[in-house]
Order: structure tokens, then sequence, then C-alpha cells
């Protein structure tokens, strides 16, 4: 039998040295860009926009700030669309600079804060993340979920941003997935309850069961993710609690990316003694592509490995990992939200 060796790809056609320099400095650089941003959000900066300041010195006077320096941070973040400058040293902010207003429907005010503070000095570990260990447990000296629960108000901004990340996939996972088929759904460390909540309002015939710890259910109970008529509310953890049994679904969104395998093994598991034998899994991720396309997902994958210790996946990895568990993997679905389908599996046997 003849065997071919195989040939590593050819690079790509290399550009001039100028051009060169100047991607690179673009990447090296990128980090001035995200913590402008940040410090623009978390100073109220962009509020102050929004309730009428509208040159550096009505914006920076009130706070105490330095006029030039508030100006030069305006006139940076005019270059990459998050204000405009006009004549007279006149600032606006643009529908993107809105969303780091705290009242704006779309606001993603706390996420620039926390990926610029805590999530964004994680980063600083990477170099010895690669030699295993966790970042945020050599920042912090504790795992990030028991620290976020020893911490309640830093609890409560994870929180707040997991929803400004969230909120605009759950109309697309409502769309694309026929859940009117099931009498009843179980979603596993559901949080506020938010994905669940949308489900319910599109399919009134369906029960649903929001479980997760103790903090997540009473925020789901306040309504912070929207009604949940006649839901039912089940305290406890997915690694030492059984979840409740016979459910014909069980959703995990945004969950299993922040373990390693063995942990999410056992939340497989977990969920494989409850079921029913028809009963499918959705996991609500995004599959990690195997090609070298533009997207988040290889970062996504990087940033979890600094945080948790967890992983984002290939489509063999989640068929290899639902294997061990007892599942089959049944199919991936597209979303019309390019950050998360739908992973659903089944029983193997």
């Amino acid at each position: 039998m003849k065997v071919e060796s195989v040939q590593p790809p050819k690079p790509k056609a290399s550009a001039d040295p100028g051009s060169l320099h100047k991607k690179m400095m673009q990447l090296l650089s990128s980090l001035w860009v995200t913590q402008a941003i940040g410090s623009f959000a978390r100073m109220g900066l962009a509020d102050a926009m929004e309730q009428g300041a509208d040159d550096a010195a009505s914006i920076a006077e009130p706070r105490g700030l330095v006029v030039d320096r508030v100006y030069r941070l305006l006139r940076a973040l005019s270059t990459v669309g998050i204000v405009t400058e006009g004549a007279g040293g006149k600032f606006a902010l643009t529908p993107l600079g809105r969303m780091l207003t705290s009242n704006a429907p779309n606001s993603m005010k706390t996420s620039a804060e926390l990926l610029t503070e805590y999530n964004g000095e994680i980063w600083s570990k990477l170099d010895g993340a690669l030699a295993g260990g966790i970042a945020f447990e050599a920042l912090k000296g504790q795992q990030l979920f028991p620290w976020l629960h020893a911490n309640p108000k830093e609890g409560a901004r994870f929180q707040r941003m997991m929803v400004e990340v969230h909120s605009p996939e759950t109309p697309a996972i409502v769309a694309a997935y026929d859940f009117s088929q099931f009498k009843s759904i179980v979603d596993v460390g559901g949080g506020h309850g938010m994905l669940l909540s949308a489900i319910l309002a599109a399919h009134p015939s369906v029960h649903g069961t929001l479980f997760d710890l103790e903090e997540g259910i009473e925020a789901a109970k306040r309504g912070a993710g929207g009604p949940l008529p006649g839901a039912s509310f089940v305290v406890g953890d997915v690694f030492t609690t059984p979840v409740p049994a016979g459910a014909e679904a069980y959703l995990f969104r945004h969950l299993l990316h922040d373990y390693d395998d063995d942990d999410c093994l056992k939340m497989l598991q977990n969920v494989r003694k409850q079921m029913k034998p028809d009963s499918r899994v959705l996991v609500l991720e995004k599959t990690v592509p195997t090609d070298d396309t533009p997207g988040p997902g290889r970062w996504l994958d990087l940033h979890v490995m600094l945080l948790t210790g967890g992983r984002e996946r290939t489509e063999d990895e989640y068929r290899a990992l639902f294997a061990k568990a007892d599942f089959r993997l049944a199919r991936v679905l597209p979303t019309a939200h390019p950050a998360v389908e739908i992973i659903e599996a089944v029983a193997a046997s």
C-alpha cells in the first residue's frame, strides 16, 4: 500500500515589509482601543454625553477630570466610531457609542467595564497559563465561580455582562428550533431564566424547569430574565445534585465551554441518568471551525482557558465528548446569530 506524505500548507505570499509592520502595529496596539473604551464606559463619560455634555470641559469638569486629557481620549475614540468630532471641539455619541451608556436598550456598558478589568488582567497571565494552571485563579487566588459567589456585587456585574452578551442570541435560538415538540424542558444552569422565558413565551404549552444555584434561581424568581409563567424552580449544583428527572429536553447554554472535558462529562452523565430514553440534550454554543476562517471562536477558546480552564470545541470534539457520556451527536443546527448554534445529542444506547 502506497503511503502519501502529508505536505504542510504553503505559506501565503508575503506582503511588503511596510505593510507587515503596519499590520503588526495594529495588532499590538489593539489593547489601547479596548482600554480606552473601558474607561469611557466605566467613568460615565458616555452617560454624560447621552445627558447632553458635548465637549471635553462639560464632560470632565463635573467629574474632577483634566479637560485636556478627556479631550485627547475623545479624539482617539472618534477614530474607531465611538464618537464623532465636529467643529469647535464638539463631540457626539454614535449609535455604537450609545451602547456604552447605562440605559441603552442594547447597552454593553458592564461588558466594556469587566472585559477591561479583571477579564483583561487575566491575559497578562497567558505566559504562565501555557505551562498549566488557570489565569483567573492565579490572579484572584480562587476559581471564578466560587469567587463570584463570595463577592456578590461582582457576581451581579458578571450576570449583567452575560445578559448583555447573550441577549441578542435568544430570539435566534427560539426561532431556529421547534421547542413545541417537547412537553417539558429543563434549563441546566439557566441563570436568570432569560432563554427559558423566551421559549415559554413562544410555546405556552411547554412546561419549563430552571435548575441552577440559589443566586440564579432567586434572580429568576425576581423576573431578572423575564416572566416564567408556570415554571418550576429547582436549586442545585449540577455536579452534586441530580437534575430533574424525566424531561424531554435538557438545555446547556454557554455552560459546557466553561469546563474541561472531565467536568463536562460529569454534567452530561448527570443528565443521562435522569433523562427518558428519547430525551434530547441541546448544547447552545458555537463550534470552533477547523480552518483559519476569521471569527471569535478560537479567541474565545483562549479566553475561557484563562478564565475557567474551559474550552471551546469543534464538532468532532463534541462528538467524542458525547460518546463518553453515552450520547450520540445528532446534528448541529445554525441560527441567525453568528455566535451560537444548536448542538443536539440523543442517547446512544
